[in-house]
């Protein structure tokens, strides 16, 4: 059943709302310098997406592809040039791991609800922006699992994070 367009918009911004609150909150929360800066990161990402919605709606003016550069540029200068004793700190942070592993369930939850509005919605304009949206969504859990990997083990994301390669030579 086609839902109104009105009322998928709504929705689409509350659920943006929520995430912006989580995000905030954990951010206040966090334990290291690091997970607040990316929480508070993604959490203005979630205003974005507000914008977005409101916006652009009638005629998509912004790529999912731009959003994620800025938002991956913005976190890679986070992470980049960290001293290891903040990464130390970060890596013992638990609870910082935690707050991650439940954003992650919380934005594939919203990726989920993005693709049933987009299949949901008449309006090709909708769908179109529900669907960006859902990518990134996508695109924030696989920042959230990366920031977990960081935390976990630096070397491997550096490693991973700046290509390198071994010769057998």
């Amino acid at each position: 059943m086609k839902q109104k367009k009105q009322d998928i918009v709504r929705a689409a911004i509350q659920l943006e709302r929520d995430g912006r609150k989580f995000y905030r909150d954990v951010a206040a929360n966090a334990s290291s310098d690091l997970a607040r800066q990316m929480f508070q990161s993604l959490a203005d990402d979630e205003l974005l997406h507000i914008e977005w919605i409101e916006k652009n709606i009638a005629r998509p003016k912004e790529t999912g592809r731009n959003a994620k550069k800025r938002t991956y540029d913005r976190l890679r200068g986070i992470f980049a040039d960290v001293p290891n004793s903040v990464r130390q700190e970060a890596a013992s942070s638990e609870d910082d791991i935690k707050a991650m592993n439940a954003a992650i369930k919380m934005e594939e939850k919203s990726r989920s609800a993005y693709l049933k509005w987009a299949e949901e919605s008449a309006a090709d304009d909708l769908r179109a922006v529900c669907a960006m949206l859902a990518d990134q969504e996508s695109f924030h859990r696989k920042l959230l699992e990366n920031t977990i990997q960081y935390f976990q083990s630096t070397a491997d994301w550096f490693m991973q994070e700046e290509g390198w390669h071994f010769d057998g030579g």
